[in-house]
């Protein structure tokens, strides 16, 4: 196994490598105390079974978050799950706890079959479709040892999440991993009832996915590629195809594999700022399910491992509750694909991978090219306005992050030259790449109480009609990711690659706009995206400035006549 300056907690130097349901059954297995601990567990309590525990042991949010009660599926694996020495196998009062949280889980349901995620009578498709797939898998794993009465009523609950997801769209954006989430839920519902309606439904959000996938092989998120987001999403179109072997699926699976592998850098990271919605986040269950079929999945799976147990990758150490269940109950799907396939202790063989050479790869539709010379690998995001991540290949780690520019206006409002634009002015050749455009405001707000009020009094009030709920959902989104007002300042970004080093030229002019202070930082991102930012250790590599402070700052007096700025990154030994 491949060790690098990355892993956090590094083994013992002796100590063989776990087999892959090994290392996958102990991630597990080692969350289990925390698990329940985020259940209210006593069978009195109004909230039994509930597992937000800000919501019913702190008391310090008003309604319990649905997706929470994801936690079933893992449960439920540990339960259903004979491990030599697991106190949790067949263990009863487990099954009792289960029992609670699917209840409660029901018992949440709006009439109309949707679940809230954000914010009281949202009426979430996530949390409707990610909920029903969990509950779905935790009612297969459970099989007859679930109490009748939990089963009926998870039952109905499912048909009537099936029929809310039959009725209703996402709305607000175009996000494969959410749709993918109500296509494989569908087709649970479907198996579990035998209702064709759910079958056909599923398939209708399934080819929307796939009439929206790139030719490059990406699956959209916000209308670009996230290599970090499209991991998850693969994986609920990988379960989709495990249980519906359906035609055409495999192929766009494969396809998104291939787009994937390029994304994987030499340190076991994989994509960050320069992608769509900055994420990092691995979720490793869609390529060990695919690996006996797929040599590139099984090179993915392979070749990110030692991240899942290193966190060089955004995982399960590093996420926050939101991202907990998602994450732990893809590593149920992990251990199900390896049990019974393992290779033997020590080292295998790793699999083939994609062609990697030397030069320019580049991907237009995405915005990311990749440049690799013998001693480094860089990734520059065009459409985010040149960011650019630099790998030393000998030492597989992160030596630079350039995410461009970042400000303050003398209003307090913020602005920034990275933002999502697929029509920025490019040039792309293998060794040069030149990128153009204005800097624009950048939302950045928090909530307030003032602010908090006047959000509940909606959600209370006019947004307890379904119509009224998607217009302010809609709303949200276009003030934290599409809203933009560009100013009169525009940069022009330079990149060399030589065979020993890298030049980044940027030439910076326009107005002053009250401007208060202008800084080059190595590390921002600029739309609202809660799952981006997590922690990855390669950022105790980044910036050469003292510890949280800025990056050099630009004087706005001299925009007006233009600024000039280089840095090089050296590979010379």
């Amino acid at each position: 196994m491949n060790r690098n300056s990355t892993d956090i907690q590094p083994d013992p130097v002796d100590a063989p490598a776990p087999t892959p349901s090994r290392l996958y059954w102990e991630a597990i297995v080692d969350q289990a105390p925390r698990i329940l601990g985020l259940m209210d567990r006593e069978t009195f309590s109004p909230t039994t079974g509930c597992c937000d525990r800000t919501y019913w042991a702190w008391k310090f949010v008003d309604f319990p978050g649905a997706r929470f009660q994801e936690s079933a599926c893992v449960l439920s694996f540990l339960y259903a799950t004979a491990e030599e020495g697991s106190p949790y196998y067949h263990n009863p009062n487990l099954l009792t706890w289960i029992a609670r949280g699917l209840d409660f889980w029901a018992g949440i349901q709006y009439p109309d079959g949707s679940f809230d995620e954000a914010y009281p009578y949202e009426r979430s498709l996530a949390a409707t479709a990610f909920t029903a797939f969990y509950v779905s898998e935790a009612l297969a794993l459970l099989e007859d040892h679930l109490p009748a009465a939990s089963r009926a009523r998870c039952t109905e609950a499912l048909r009537k999440a099936g029929d809310w997801l039959i009725a209703n769209d996402e709305t607000h954006g175009f996000l494969s991993n959410h749709l993918a989430a109500a296509a494989a839920a569908l087709y649970h519902i479907y198996r579990l009832t035998d209702d064709g309606r759910y079958e056909q439904r599923s398939r209708y959000f399934l080819d929307k996915i796939l009439r929206h996938q790139s030719e490059e092989g990406w699956y959209e998120e916000y209308g670009g590629a996230d290599p970090g987001y499209q991991t998850h999403g693969s994986f609920y179109l990988a379960r989709y195809w495990q249980l519906s072997r359906s035609a055409g699926l495999f192929a766009s699976l494969e396809a998104s594999m291939r787009f994937l592998s390029h994304c994987i850098h030499p340190d076991g990271s994989l994509g960050g700022e320069y992608a769509s919605r900055n994420t990092q986040t691995y979720y490793p269950a869609a390529f060990e399910m695919l690996a006996p079929h797929s040599p590139i999945a099984a090179w993915i799976a392979h070749t990110m491992r030692p991240s899942v147990r290193s966190a060089a990758a955004a995982g399960l150490r590093s996420v926050d509750p939101y991202n907990y269940f998602p994450l732990l109950n893809n590593l149920v799907f992990c251990y199900r694909a390896c049990a019974g396939h393992d290779a033997p202790t020590g080292t295998p063989a790793e699999p083939d991978g994609p062609a990697q050479p030397d030069g320019l790869l580049w991907f237009p539709l995405a915005g990311i090219a990749r440049i690799r010379r013998p001693p480094y690998d860089a990734y520059v995001g065009t459409r985010k306005g040149g960011v650019l991540k630099v790998f030393d290949r000998n030492r597989r780690a992160l030596i630079f992050n350039d995410c461009g520019y970042i400000g303050r206006l003398k209003n307090g409002r913020f602005f920034a030259s990275q933002f999502e634009d697929p029509q920025r002015k490019v040039t792309v050749e293998p060794d040069r790449i030149v990128v153009e455009g204005p800097f624009v405001e950048v939302p950045r707000p928090v909530m307030t109480p003032f602010r908090f009020i006047l959000f509940r009094a909606f959600n209370l009030t006019a947004a307890r009609i379904p119509g009224l709920a998607r217009w302010l959902k809609n709303l949200l989104v276009k003030a934290l990711i599409y809203k933009k007002r560009y100013l009169d300042l525009h940069f022009r970004r330079e990149i060399q690659f030589m065979p020993d080093r890298i030049v980044v030229r940027d030439a910076l002019q326009g107005r002053q706009h009250d401007i208060d202070r202008l800084h080059w930082e190595p590390v921002f991102t600029t739309i609202h995206m809660g799952s981006s930012r997590y922690f990855i250790p390669n950022e105790l590599n980044v910036g050469a400035f003292e510890p949280a402070g800025p990056g050099p700052a630009v004087d706005p007096q001299a925009l007006t006549g233009g600024v000039a700025l280089e840095r090089t990154v050296s590979f010379k030994r």
